[in-house]
């Protein structure tokens, strides 16, 4: 048995994954532990336990809450003081005010630095946010550690985008000692290049628990294709290319395999993480929380992360190359075009699974592609209007290929890598 050609006909026309995403992006950013996040959980939950068949859970875990309780932040020279606007980066450390220069390190590469190493300490170190997908971006991370280690003040997030609004993302998780860090939108980087700043930032550490989502339909043999994405997102902009779009397509592909997935070989189990946006510490304590056994009956795990944007979608498989062959085979047979890329990119959820030896890819819209909607990932911009009905679906119709090949194939996927 395998699920039918019809169901692809149903996704092209499903209305339900646009309520889906409609009803996702209408909670707002939800970073993790935030009151939008938390009424995604429950309506997420809400919309698991209403397939037919499905067995819905909860893997729940205690984390490190960031929380941002304000900010302010001023040009005070040359000229008049001015205020500005801002956005505290996610883990990044508060401060009751500091002033100094912004030193303008243009990308922020290791030899920017480098260069202007005797300006940043005790200043503020301004570096671009890039766009994420391409081969060689360097993470905002990267740029923290390497502003922290030449002893600035704080770092500041440019936006070389002028249409697209301050910037956000995750800065020091699990980094000590840590310094303030900031995003500003582009007509704010071009002002305060060369000129004094000060910055105050109110922020909280607590602990509190949040909820991986699973609901899962058994095959007829005890192996399982895990499909997830990350309900969480940034507490700027409604988070919808990252990733209300991978949530909605893995509601509507569990709704429509539902009752086929019975007579396949694997049985579908479906993930909404959260705390992605922190880390991968919800998946990273889930894959974490498995006995070896349990790790080992995952013949695959499929990640949607960003499934629209652009119309070249790619699949990032994450060091095992009997993946990118197995990609190659589900496309042809729905007659689709999905790329591969085979380094392992620790940045969506599939990381965790593919460190712990379990086979992993992860489906993205617009990999290496700076033009893609994913340009305006963890800015102001990322907002329900970019993502068209149309591309929801077609998002959708292309993880589902994956999926019921994944479902269907009588031999294992990829071999399992002890890591």
């Amino acid at each position: 048995m395998t699920v039918p050609d019809a169901i692809f006909d149903r996704i092209r026309r499903s209305e339900a994954i646009v309520e889906d995403f409609a009803a996702l992006t209408a909670c707002g950013g939800r970073l993790v532990g935030s009151d939008g996040e938390k009424a995604a959980a429950r309506l997420l939950e809400a919309r698991l336990a209403a397939i037919p068949g499905a067995a819905v859970s909860a893997h729940e875990f205690a984390y490190p809450r960031w929380t941002s309780l304000g900010r302010a932040f001023a040009r005070i020279s040359p000229g008049p003081e001015r205020a500005l606007r801002c956005h505290p980066l996610v883990g990044s450390d508060g401060t009751p005010g500091i002033a100094g220069e912004v030193v303008d390190l243009g990308r922020g590469a290791a030899d920017d630095f480098a260069r202007l190493a005797g300006r940043v300490a005790g200043n503020f170190a301004m570096v671009r946010h890039e766009y994420p997908f391409s081969r060689d971006t360097i993470h905002r991370r990267v740029k923290y550690r390497l502003a922290l280690e030449g002893g600035a003040a704080g770092l500041i997030v440019a936006n070389p985008m002028p249409e697209a609004g301050l910037v956000t993302g995750g800065a020091g998780q699990g980094i000590e000692p840590n310094i303030p860090a900031i995003g500003v939108d582009n007509a704010t980087a071009r002002e305060i290049a060369g000129a004094r700043v000060r910055l105050a930032v109110d922020n909280r550490r607590d602990r509190d628990t949040a909820r991986n989502l699973i609901a899962e339909i058994p095959g007829r043999n005890p192996e399982w294709v895990v499909l997830c994405a990350h309900y969480d997102g940034h507490d700027l902009a409604d988070s919808a290319l990252d990733n209300a779009t991978g949530v909605a397509a893995v509601l509507e592909i569990m709704r429509r395999f539902a009752p086929h997935v019975a007579t396949m070989p694997r049985g579908l189990r479906a993930i909404l993480f959260t705390a992605e946006e922190t880390g991968l510490l919800g998946s990273q304590l889930y894959v974490d929380s498995l006995e070896e056994s349990e790790r080992r009956a995952i013949g695959i795990a499929i990640n949607l992360d960003t499934l629209a944007g652009s119309p070249g979608f790619t699949c990032l498989t994450s060091g095992f190359a009997a993946l990118d062959g197995f990609v190659a085979s589900a496309a042809a047979a729905r007659g689709l075009d999905i790329a591969t890329w085979r380094p392992l990119l620790q940045n969506s959820d599939h990381f965790n699974f593919a460190e712990r030896g379990i086979p992993a890819l992860r489906l993205i819209a617009g990999f290496n592609d700076p033009d893609a909607g994913a340009r305006y990932l963890l800015t102001e911009a990322d907002t329900a209007g970019l993502v068209g009905a149309d591309a929801l679906r077609r998002g959708a119709e292309v993880a589902a290929a994956l999926v019921r090949a994944a479902l269907a194939s009588p031999a294992p996927i990829a071999e399992h890598t002890a890591r």
